[in-house]
C-alpha cells in the first residue's frame, strides 16, 4: 500500500496537491453542468445546497469506482511477479483499493471541512457516522478488485465492459439527484441498486432528510462480507493459472 501511494501521489512534488484539486475540479464541473445549467436541486434543501449534496455523495463513489477499475489490471501489470517468487498478489490488488480509499478519504474530509468554514455544512459529531458507509463501500470495492482482477488476466476485454457499467451506475445513484424525483416505476427497479442504502445513508446522516435506515446498510454489508469471501475463493482458485495467461 506504501508503493502503490508513493507511485501514485508522493514521487511528484505537486502530485499531493491533486489529491483535492482533482476531485474539487470535478465537482466544480458537475455542479456548473447539472447545478447550473440544468437547474438541479434538492427539494428539501435550500437554494444553493446542491454543491454540499453533490459533494457528500460524489467523494465515496469516486473511491469505489477508482478502486474497482484500477484494480482490474492489477495482476496483469505486475506479471513479472509470477513463477519467479512466492508472492500473494492479492497483496497487490488490495493495496490498490486501500490506497485509493486512503487518498480519496483525504480529500473528502479536505472538502467537509472547505464546506463547513463556507457555512455551507454544519460541523456535528454526527458526521462521524459517515465512516460506517465508507467501510461498506471499501469492502464492495474489495471484493469487486479481487472478482474482477483475477477475471482479467483470462478475458480481457472486462475492463472495457466495466468501464461501460461504472457510468450507468453513477446515474442510476442519487448522487446528482434526489430519489424522491425518481418516479415510482423507475424506484421500484432501481431498489436493488446496492449503492443506494449506501448514499441515501450518507445523505440523511449529513441533511437529515429521512430517519437514517441502518436496516438497508446492514443487509449491503452482509453482501459485501459474503461477495468478499466469494472473490476471495475465487482469486486464489485461479493465481495457480496466472502465469499461463498473463
Amino acid at each position: 500500500m506504501k508503493k502503490e501511494i508513493t507511485d501514485r501521489y508522493l514521487g511528484n512534488s505537486s502530485a499531493l496537491v491533486w489529491i483535492v484539486v482533482h476531485p474539487v475540479i470535478t465537482l466544480l464541473i458537475y455542479n456548473f453542468v447539472f447545478g447550473t445549467i440544468f437547474k438541479a436541486r434538492v427539494d428539501a434543501l435550500p437554494d444553493g445546497a446542491f454543491i454540499t449534496y453533490l459533494a457528500i455523495g460524489l467523494w465515496p463513489w469516486m473511491a469505489f469506482s477508482e478502486s474497482v477499475l484500477n484494480a482490474i489490471t492489477a495482476v496483469v501489470s505486475r506479471k513479472d511477479l509470477l513463477g519467479k517468487v512466492k508472492f500473494d498478489l492479492r497483496h497487490v490488488v488490495l493495496a490498490g483499493t486501500t490506497a485509493n480509499f486512503i487518498l480519496h478519504g483525504i480529500g473528502f474530509f479536505t472538502i467537509i471541512v472547505i464546506l463547513c468554514l463556507m457555512g455551507k455544512l454544519s460541523l456535528e459529531w454526527s458526521l462521524l457516522l459517515i465512516l460506517i458507509p465508507l467501510l461498506v463501500m471499501y469492502l464492495m470495492a474489495m471484493a469487486l478488485s479481487l472478482l474482477f482482477a483475477a477475471f482479467y488476466v483470462f478475458y480481457r476485454d472486462l475492463k472495457l465492459i466495466v468501464s461501460a457499467l461504472l457510468p450507468l451506475l453513477f446515474f442510476c445513484t442519487p448522487i446528482i439527484y434526489s430519489w424522491d424525483l425518481i418516479p415510482v416505476q423507475g424506484q421500484q427497479i432501481l431498489q436493488y441498486n446496492p449503492l443506494l442504502p449506501v448514499i441515501s445513508f450518507i445523505h440523511n446522516v449529513v441533511f437529515g432528510l429521512n430517519p437514517v435506515s441502518w436496516s438497508g446498510l446492514i443487509w449491503v454489508f452482509i453482501g459485501a462480507v459474503i461477495l468478499l469471501y466469494l472473490s476471495n475463493r475465487f482469486f486464489q482458485k485461479l493465481a495457480p493459472r496466472f502465469d499461463d495467461f498473463a
